[in-house]
C-alpha cells in the first residue's frame, strides 16, 4: 500500500492514482501515528512515548533515501529484524 501511495502506481506497476500521491513521510506516518487515531488507539499506538507499545522494524534499506530506494524498489523492502512487546520475533541480522 505505501507503494500506492507513492507512486500512485498498482502493484502490477500501472499508473491508476495520479496526481493523487503521498510523499514518504505521509504514507508512513499513515500507517504508524494516525493509525492509532484511525483504530480509536491513539493513547496507546501510534508514536514513540513511555506507556505506548513500541513495535519495530529494521528494514532492509532506507525507505527515505530515494536514490538508494528509487519508488519501484519500495515494493521489494522487507524487515531484517522485528521486534514486538520488547521481543525479536524476526531476525536476519545475525
Amino acid at each position: 500500500m505505501i507503494y500506492f501511495m507513492v507512486t500512485g502506481k498498482n502493484s502490477s506497476g500501472v499508473l491508476i492514482n495520479q496526481g493523487q500521491t503521498l510523499t514518504r513521510m505521509e504514507a508512513l506516518r499513515l500507517y504508524t501515528s494516525e493509525n492509532g487515531w484511525f483504530l480509536h488507539e491513539d493513547a496507546k499506538l501510534g508514536t514513540i512515548e513511555p506507556g505506548k507499545l513500541g513495535d519495530l522494524v529494521v528494514l532492509s534499506s532506507d525507505y527515505f533515501n530515494a536514490t538508494a530506494v528509487p519508488d519501484e524498489a519500495i515494493k521489494k523492502l522487507k524487515s531484517v529484524l522485528t521486534v514486538v512487546d520488547g521481543k525479536i520475533v524476526h531476525n536476519e541480522l545475525k
